[in-house]
């Protein structure tokens, strides 16, 4: 009796406690195994969150290649900036901080803005008023000095990166510190001030503690009327000409544009003549480069993109035509880190994006469209795309900057 009874209470307990045993056994399996993927997934964030954090990057150029070759899609628009009138000209400082504005009506002034927008200063050429300055397109060397064209003096004034008036370039081997130091050998006084009246070709300089003074430039040897600016990746100053009969494309080498410009006495390359024919332009906006050296221009006036290789030599065109992937009216333009053509079609209200890095340009995608609302465009005259794929458009009739990002 005592044996039966130990065995019929014994024999129940000991099934559960074996099963007990495996279940707890599988559920610690399924516990680490969850463990486990949560520690791969928290260390792939925090080494891209370590990337960024080291060097900012758009999510494509951070993933491993051949995916990231493979991504290709539209940008995603952030916000708008206004209070701007009739915005021509934007570009962006090196470290991405700062972007600034030339307007082409209101004050007609240049804006500095920091990153989020918010204003940080207004400034314009010296000795100038909103009657008779006419700011166009702007670009920022890689050392953070700020180029303007002013079209109603046909001269390209230079600022440091906060604004300052530092020099003009009168023409193509003339600046203002250059004709005053040819002037005055021996130097003029420390914190003189100077300006150039272009429509009289009058050079105006003051003393401290001295009237103002001014003497009128010599004739230029050659004539030229400076629209579109850009820096290439080597910082060369790459510039279109619109003087009658003589539209083209003028590079000048980084050396030549260095921290002064009182010896400013370039060898000026150029290429591109006018009409519309292959290897002509007609009213030339923009120019930049691709990784192996070539060129583009957005020929405005012939509503399309001529390309040009790196020893100057006429290669082909293209955007030009009349479907979804074409263009209207070419103006800015920039090429990204991929060699991705980035291009503000003013008419079409537009920006067009082509694939230039294979041996054929290729159309990718455009975004944008005709309107006033977020993401839409009115009259788009500029693009400026920053080193973390942040885009600056100068959505001109709509008197605002847009920021699109990557």
């Amino acid at each position: 009796m005592t044996t039966t009874e130990i065995d019929s209470e014994t024999t129940p307990l000991s099934v559960p406690e074996e099963y007990d045993e495996e279940e707890e056994k599988r559920k610690r399996r399924r516990l680490l195994l969850v463990l486990l993927w949560l520690l791969l997934l928290c260390c792939c964030l925090g080494y891209f969150a370590l990337r960024y954090f080291i060097k900012p990057q758009p999510l494509p150029d951070m993933l491993p290649a051949p995916v990231a070759k493979n991504l290709n899609y539209p940008p995603v628009y952030k916000f708008s900036v206004t209070g701007v009138d009739e915005p021509v000209g934007v570009a962006a400082s090196p470290d991405g901080s700062r972007f600034y504005v030339a307007e082409s009506a209101g004050e007609r002034l240049i804006k500095m803005f920091d990153r989020d927008g918010n204003l940080l200063k207004s400034f314009a050429p010296a000795g100038t008023d909103k009657a008779n300055r006419q700011p166009k397109y702007i670009a920022v060397d890689p050392s953070g000095r700020v180029f303007l064209v002013d079209r109603a003096n046909n001269v390209i004034d230079v600022f440091d990166d906060d604004g300052n008036y530092l020099d003009a370039i009168l023409g193509p081997e003339t600046t203002i510190t250059k004709l005053l130091a040819q002037k005055f050998p021996t130097g003029l006084a420390e914190g003189t001030s100077f300006s150039y009246e272009g429509i009289n070709g009058i050079v105006y300089y003051q003393e401290p503690g001295k009237e103002r003074q001014n003497f009128k430039i010599p004739e230029a040897n050659e004539p030229w009327a400076p629209l579109g600016l850009r820096f290439d990746q080597k910082g060369n100053l790459l510039y279109t000409d619109i003087t009658v009969s003589q539209h083209s494309v003028h590079i000048i080498a980084a050396a030549d544009i260095g921290v002064s410009l009182n010896g400013f006495n370039p060898f000026i390359k150029h290429f591109g003549s006018e009409g519309k024919e292959n290897g002509q332009l007609e009213f030339p906006n923009s120019v930049v480069t691709d990784s192996h050296g070539n060129f583009y221009v957005s020929d405005g006036n012939n509503g399309r993109i001529s390309a040009w290789t790196s020893d100057l030599q006429y290669k082909t065109f293209f955007g030009f035509g009349s479907t979804d992937d074409t263009l209207n009216l070419p103006r800015g333009m920039w090429m990204d880190s991929k060699d991705h053509l980035h291009v503000a079609d003013a008419v079409g209200s537009t920006i067009r994006v082509y694939d230039v890095s294979g041996a054929e340009p290729s159309f990718l995608y455009s975004f944008g469209g005709f309107g006033d609302t977020e993401g839409l465009f009115n009259y788009p005259v500029d693009i400026h795309v920053d080193s973390i794929g942040r885009l600056y458009i100068a959505d001109s009739q709509n008197n605002r900057i847009q920021i699109w990002s990557y």
